[in-house]
């Protein structure tokens, strides 16, 4: 999508004030699962009444939900600030659409920041406006990426795959690029509207890490502010198999991503830190996820590894066997994929999905699935008895060895593609 084609998607808009210009623009960004949006409307209005109650502001809810219930709630809840809907036109229920919207709306408006926030999301707290927003309101940032607080055992995808990969590509220390809650400036709202490298077919997290990745090619002033409360959605219930489905989402939208912005990484040597906002703050106390016992991990490695291995030996002719070696015939308390094991089945992986033929795409993800099982079984083994903290700094050394097998992605994604079909 580019952003001509974007002028036109939205279909019906509302405002409930005459505005013309605000300092502070709060866009809740629908998407087709929304199901709520009382909630981040309640607590965007309550928090800022809480820190801005002198600026002018307006909360927009850009919908693509396509739910009629929805335009209700947001026009009928009681709300002392000026609200704005914008309905995306029939036939386009995507997240982009809505984040489109809201940036247009911002052309017009002229805020300061602008806050998004995700629309499906029930756990979210009055203070994000302000932790969000502050950093550019006092110029010190343009970009603000939440660093949510979590437990030992959170947010596995992020700190076994997502964060690392995403470190080591794009050469950025952003804790967690996937959500749709943060905050930009206005001079970078244009600059993502100029952009034509928008995905438009990918899922969960390719929109949320395409603005993280223009804001690094922008060299803007990238900040985390640290949200002391988690982020609780459908991925954050029991660490069970819908992990999986949360990997393979992420998984998706980053290998897409690296063939997107490939001159990005291929031109960054290594990544730098990011400065974090509001550690200060105390976390409340949660109580911890529940894990699947190991054996629920060990039977759907199995029948992966039964359904795709096939593919799985095609694709690496037979030469890189050793990883399902390593995850199948074997009890869960000694199954070992080490970190640079899974960096560099990583780095392979993301040069042979780039070589296979749309059909195998999906197929290979799941394949891969299997070793993200078992890379995911050693990770939990390895934080036994370690402290939270401890666990920080184990991530932050994997994440130097994932920085080091960088040239086995270089090498692999320089030779001519062969198209590989299941």
């Amino acid at each position: 999508m580019t952003a001509v084609q974007a002028e036109a998607l939205v279909q019906t808009e509302i405002f409930t004030d005459q505005i013309d210009r605000v300092d502070l623009l709060v866009g809740i960004v629908s998407n087709i699962n929304t199901g709520n949006v009382e909630i981040p409307l309640v607590k965007a209005h309550e928090g800022l009444g809480l820190t801005y109650p002198n600026l002018s502001s307006a909360i927009a809810f850009c919908d693509s939900s396509q739910k009629p219930e929805l335009k209700e709630t947001f026009l009928g809840t009681p709300c002392p600030v000026p609200r704005i809907y914008q309905a995306t036109e029939p036939g386009h229920p995507r997240k982009i659409n809505s984040l489109f919207n809201l940036m247009r709306l911002a052309q017009r408006l002229r805020p300061k920041a602008i806050i998004a926030l995700d629309g499906d999301l029930p756990s979210v707290k009055r203070t994000w406006i302000g932790r969000l927003a502050q950093p550019i309101l006092c110029g010190s940032a343009d970009y603000t990426s939440p660093f949510y607080h979590s437990l030992k055992y959170d947010t596995p995808v992020t700190n076994i795959f997502g964060y690392p990969l995403f470190r080591t590509l794009f050469g950025r220390r952003l804790r967690q690029p996937f959500h749709t809650d943060r905050a930009f400036s206005l001079e970078l709202n244009e600059f993502f509207l100029s952009n034509e490298n928008w995905p438009t077919d990918l899922p969960y997290a390719s929109v949320e890490m395409t603005l993280s990745i223009l804001a690094i090619m922008n060299k803007a002033k990238i900040c985390q502010s640290f949200m002391a409360t988690p982020r609780l959605s459908w991925q954050n219930r029991a660490l069970d198999l819908t992990t999986g489905r949360a990997f393979r989402q992420i998984a998706k939208s980053l290998f897409a991503l690296a063939d997107t912005f490939q001159d990005v990484w291929q031109n960054c040597k290594r990544s730098k830190p990011t400065a974090i906002t509001g550690t200060e703050l105390s976390p409340p106390v949660i109580a911890p996820r529940q894990i699947a016992p190991p054996e629920v991990f060990l039977a759907e490695i199995e029948t992966i590894v039964t359904k795709h291995g096939a593919l799985w030996h095609q694709v690496f002719a037979g030469r890189k066997d050793w990883v399902y070696q390593k995850i199948t015939n074997e009890s869960a308390d000694s199954i070992n994929i080490t970190a640079e094991d899974w960096a560099i089945i990583l780095f392979r992986s993301l040069v042979a999905y780039r070589e296979l033929d749309a059909a195998s795409q999906e197929a290979f993800l799941e394949a891969l699935t299997a070793v993200f099982y078992g890379r995911l079984l050693t990770w939990l083994q390895s934080g036994y008895g370690l402290s939270v903290p401890q666990m920080e700094s184990l991530t932050e050394e994997e994440c130097v060895i994932f920085e080091s097998k960088r040239p086995i992605l270089f090498d692999g994604w320089n030779r001519p593609l062969n198209s590989v079909t299941a």
